[in-house]
């Protein structure tokens, strides 16, 4: 009547080794015994099974072996053949391009509601309750390696970026420029060549914005192919540079003559944006929840933020442009928590700089909103 066996699932990917796991557990469950699964140290998960008849178990069909690698150590009978019931499909990412709120496209949510960090367990009369614990399972070592890569990436364009628009702000020279509007017009600053250039010919920031977005759209079509993806993501972060190099210069010197909200804008913004991120990549690491179904309402939230920017240069009231900017950095911090989300458990692990470009692409957009509330006007 009773007996059992265990055995250990390990094909190097965690995600896909724990949907195995559970739909096993499933099955067993199904003929009258017993299953619980146990994460091990190594990332691999141990199906232990027990109880049900003799003649259950010796119709449990053998096993088949898993693609992409072999079963690991096993104790006993291997357990019968199971198929990952559709762990998601990620498809081509869309990390920016013409639409810059852009994170990763479509994606089919995993088909196992959540993770158990504890045993996993399923009886007869409920095959599907196989979720003992709501805890994050730990990362699998693949997926630590590559998030290691995706942030590391992150980093160097950051790099990139600031020192691309610290060339802009301190290199090639100063020319005069004249304070126009408020209660400090006419007064005369010294502004860097590169801005002033952007300052006298408007044209000139609207095709650094259009440079982005065609750099960005690029960087997101080679993002698989080798060496030339590094170089697209490291172009696009110097563009983003070039662009928001005005708008920085701008905010200073607004906060120099005591026309901004803070006395540092460009200071209040870059941490709050650090803030944001930090807080949001922590509490995904921490829960390992799935924030896919944002995808919709944040798409719906883009165009609703376009479309007020648009009207922003027709409607010229300080209120209006402040709530469209607070509408925005909301909205850039929902896509980082969605991207983040889809990172750290939907990825199939096969685009790193594109990963990367998308998280970057929502800390510029971040990183603008916030700074356009800090250094709004006083006068």
């Amino acid at each position: 009547m009773s007996g059992g066996f265990e055995f250990v699932v390990s094909t190097g990917n965690r995600d896909a080794d724990w949907q195995t796991a559970s739909t096993y557990v499933q099955q067993y469950s199904s003929s009258g015994m017993r299953a619980e699964v146990k994460p091990l140290p190594d990332g691999s998960f141990q199906v232990v099974v027990t109880g049900g008849s003799g003649a259950a178990q010796a119709a449990s069909p053998a096993p088949a072996q898993p693609a992409g690698g072999g079963w690991g150590p096993s104790a006993a009978a291997p357990p019968p053949a199971a198929q990952a019931a559709g762990w998601g499909s990620a498809s081509a990412q869309q990390h920016g391009g013409v639409d810059p709120f852009a994170g990763p496209g479509g994606h089919a949510a995993a088909a196992t509601a959540g993770y158990g960090a504890g045993a996993v367990a399923g009886t007869a009369g409920s095959p599907g309750a196989i979720l003992a614990g709501e805890a994050a399972l730990p990362l699998g070592l693949e997926r630590v390696k590559y998030l290691r890569k995706v942030y590391g990436l992150l980093s160097g364009a950051m790099v990139v970026a600031i020192a691309a628009g610290y060339a802009c702000l301190s290199f090639g020279g100063t020319e005069p420029w004249v304070w126009a509007g408020g209660k400090h017009a006419g007064q005369e600053v010294l502004v860097p060549k590169v801005v002033s250039m952007m300052f006298e010919n408007p044209a000139l920031m609207w095709i650094a914005f259009g440079a982005l977005v065609a750099a960005t759209f690029v960087a997101s079509w080679v993002s698989k192919v080798r060496y030339v993806n590094v170089v697209a993501l490291f172009l696009v972060a110097a563009i983003m540079g070039l662009d928001l190099a005005p708008m920085i210069f701008f905010a200073q010197a607004k906060a120099g003559i005591g026309a901004t909200l803070t006395t540092a804008p460009v200071r209040d913004a870059g941490i709050m944006t650090a803030l944001v991120f930090v807080g949001i990549t922590g509490y995904v690491f921490v829960t390992r929840k799935d924030f896919s179904y944002l995808k919709a309402m944040l798409n719906i939230g883009f165009w609703v933020i376009l479309g007020g920017c648009l009207l922003t240069f027709v409607f010229h009231s300080e209120v209006f442009a402040l709530a469209i900017a607070t509408g925005g950095a909301l909205l850039s911090a929902g896509f980082i928590l969605y991207v983040t989300s889809y990172i750290f458990r939907n990825s199939k692990m096969d685009d790193a700089v594109g990963d990367a470009l998308a998280l970057l692409v929502q800390l510029r957009n971040l990183f603008m909103f916030l700074l356009r509330i800090f250094m709004s006007g006083r006068d």
